[in-house]
């Protein structure tokens, strides 16, 4: 089989397909999608609560006990606190390269637990291809939902940051675990990010073209597993035309992912007309809870008193107060 470019990382990832014991004929458990282990979201994505960032032992402790469905971590390679000569994947967002907890430590209680969905978010190239094995070793024990996540291209605004290798994260994915949804965007620099500059002539969004080389990364990659694909908020909003060209006909089962950084400029308007167009149940909204409430309706989100109405509000207790 021909894949476009064959990197470097991309032979690797072929001989570790030959060489690795779980490539060659270890049992893939039965990965569930998310609808399906979670029947009471009754298909609205939208419904699916996230905790974000779950890179240390404390905050994964947590996670398991609580009530969200699917936990966000990041993997990068670096060295333990209690074992610090070591390099291997752990959990920790750059330019975090110290944890205490490895990959290795976070699937084992994922594992026992057997009740959350997780995402995997690899930051580099080398941290992906040095989770492979680790991943491996996990295989037929994944029996919840698994996406593998990893910005693939550069995109929007002239982003500079250097994306995982597409065809060596795409081949490894699609051979060895077939049943993970992959969820594969772009490196964004927009909003809140340092250096971050508006463009003067138009709103910064997703063009035609870095939709065009997703689906191309794709196609040229045989991909036909699940796919969900990432996407700022706040581009998203600016970009409707080539949001609903990325994700295709219903038929394809693909979605989209909606994220945002805390403090992005949103146009929700725009948003939310996006979502209606592509309606809930193709739809995974993972921003923070202010943005997630004017999104999806949310608890708390259909009342937004302004400062007269509170003053209004605390006077009429206080006045209670008195009466009693």
């Amino acid at each position: 089989m021909e894949v476009r470019g064959m990197s470097e990382v991309l032979r690797w990832c072929f001989l570790l397909l030959l060489l690795m014991p779980y490539s060659r004929g270890q049992a893939q458990a039965d990965i569930p999608a998310v609808p399906d282990f979670f029947p009471q979201i009754h298909g609205d994505l939208t419904k699916v609560t996230w905790a974000h960032a779950v890179n240390s032992m404390a905050l994964l402790m947590e996670a398991l006990e609580g009530n969200v469905m699917m936990l966000e971590a990041d993997v990068v390679l670096g060295t333990l606190v209690d074992s610090p000569e070591d390099i291997l994947p752990i959990m920790g967002h750059p330019p975090a390269n110290t944890s205490d907890i490895s990959l290795e430590q976070f699937l084992d209680h994922i594992v026992e637990k057997r009740s959350k969905g997780i995402k995997l978010d690899f930051k580099t190239t080398e941290a992906f291809k040095a989770s492979l094995p680790v991943l491996g070793k996990f295989k037929d024990k994944m029996t919840f939902p698994v996406w593998l996540n990893a910005d693939i291209l550069q995109g929007p605004v002239e982003s500079e940051k250097t994306p995982v290798d597409a065809d060596a994260f795409l081949y490894a994915c699609r051979t060895i675990f077939p049943q993970v949804t992959l969820s594969v965007g772009w490196t964004t620099l927009y909003g809140s990010d340092a250096d971050y500059v508006p463009p003067k002539n138009s709103p910064p969004a997703y063009s035609q073209r870095h939709v065009l080389d997703m689906l191309d990364a794709l196609r040229m990659n045989s991909v036909s597993q699940p796919v969900t694909f990432p996407v700022r908020a706040g581009l998203a909003a600016n970009s409707p035309d080539p949001m609903i060209e990325l994700i295709g006909s219903e038929s394809n089962g693909n979605t989209l992912t909606i994220w945002s950084a805390k403090d992005d400029p949103v146009n929700v308007p725009a948003l939310k007309s996006l979502m209606d167009r592509i309606g809930r149940k193709r739809i995974y909204v993972d921003v923070p809870e202010p943005l997630e409430r004017q999104l999806t309706g949310g608890v708390g989100s259909i009342f937004h008193p302004a400062p007269l109405a509170l003053g209004l509000i605390f006077a009429s207790l206080s006045l209670l107060l008195k009466l009693r």
